[in-house]
């Protein structure tokens, strides 16, 4: 009985350490949608001179979970009346904790949200490039971060639960 319970420590902690290595093995790959879906929507702002709403609706096409999720969410705002910058932030806030984004990148995400809807294609296109410059150098920071956090939360788990067992016995 003593070794069952010791294999269930070892495994639950080192499930646990897995499960934290994958949602920082993610965020890299998040970023990565993100900045081909905003490269999506400032074509279709820029040169297609689509509205809003049918600009969210093709980037939400053409994007996998959890990005399509949030623009669906986002598109359906916009086609019920709600400001671009507001419907944003609203968005932002339903659907962040379907993401393995950190604080500062939804801060960057936030700052999309203040130029939609606000100004003309070339201001709006200004902006989201400063935006897709910014999360790139993010992207490339957390390419970094995830593989040296995700080894360690991977060994942590399962090193945890050997103490535990060593503590115990």
């Amino acid at each position: 009985m003593l070794i069952l319970g010791c294999i269930v420590l070892i495994a639950g902690c080192g499930s646990s350490g897995l499960w934290l290595a994958d949602r920082i093995r993610r965020r890299p790959s998040e970023l990565r949608e993100f900045l081909m879906a905003l490269t999506l929507l400032d074509t279709e702002i820029v040169w297609g001179a689509t509205p809003l709403p049918e600009a969210f609706g093709i980037v939400k096409e053409r994007t996998d979970m959890p990005w399509q999720g949030f623009f669906k969410d986002l598109q359906e705002r916009l086609e019920r009346g709600e400001a671009a910058n507001i419907a944003w932030k609203a968005t932002i806030l339903c659907q962040k904790a379907h993401f393995c984004l950190k604080p500062e990148d939804w801060q960057v995400i936030r700052d999309v949200g203040k130029g939609l809807g606000r100004s003309d294609r070339t201001e709006q296109h200004k902006q989201l490039e400063l935006v897709l410059r910014q999360l790139t150098l993010t992207k490339e920071q957390a390419d970094i971060w995830s593989v040296k956090q995700a080894k360690m939360w991977s060994y942590l788990g399962f090193l945890g639960g050997i103490a535990g067992v060593l503590i115990l016995i």
